[in-house]
């Protein structure tokens, strides 16, 4: 007998592989000539073992510090689920003279940092890091200043204002990241761990529901 979380998830999981119709499958040779820059709300792809469903797609479009003016340059972010195991994973993507994808890891605070004299960081510290180009150290291991920078959050209708701040490592395999969202009249902080993950791994199964054009 599986217990009800269990269920609900082998549930969600049967829809959303039902709600997939033979005529919306993407041929073989289309395959090919696509990237994972042409997924949209409701897509399958595979990569590596697992096949995922995108549920949601939201974008970071790069602002001046006012977040007045684009610069252009957009990281987009899918939430997606894992038909395998029922687990939600998040991939962001953005090219850059090449496509470049991240897998996010898991989620931190600030108390799992501190600089290289061992001192707790906190919110308060991020722009004199940024500042001095400095490190943050997390289980051990140095993640040096990458870069940072102001962006617009879009998701569907609802649009929020972000400072981003970007640390790796020196192998340049694990990315820290840091979101200081400025909406309602009161900061929140997003931190998390991530990795870059080959594109070519992708491949997609269905394009989903089209993008709208911004």
């Amino acid at each position: 007998m599986l217990d009800t979380p269990t269920q609900r998830s082998f549930e969600q999981r049967f829809a959303v592989v039902r709600s997939l119709k033979q005529e919306d499958l993407i041929l073989p040779r289309e395959q090919a000539r696509l990237t994972l820059m042409d997924v949209a709300p409701k897509s399958f792809f595979t990569f590596l073992d697992e096949t995922y469903y995108v549920q949601k797609l939201a974008q970071y479009h790069e602002t001046d510090a006012q977040f007045a003016k684009r610069t252009g340059f957009v990281t987009t972010e899918l939430t997606c689920l894992c038909l395998g195991n029922g687990n939600t994973a998040h991939f962001e993507f953005e090219f850059d003279d090449h496509l470049e994808v991240s897998l996010t890891l898991w989620t931190i605070k600030f108390r799992d940092l501190t600089d290289e004299g061992g001192l707790d960081i906190d919110e308060d510290d991020l722009d004199q890091i940024a500042d001095d180009k400095d490190v943050v150290i997390y289980q051990g291991e140095k993640f040096w200043y990458d870069d940072d920078w102001a962006a617009v959050y879009m998701d569907g209708d609802t649009q929020e204002q972000v400072h981003v701040y970007e640390f790796e490592n020196e192998a340049s395999n694990s990315t820290i990241t840091i979101e200081e969202w400025c909406g309602s009249g009161r900061e929140e902080y997003k931190l998390y761990v991530s990795k870059p993950v080959d594109s070519r791994e992708f491949t997609l199964v269905s394009r989903g529901t089209p993008k709208e054009t911004e």
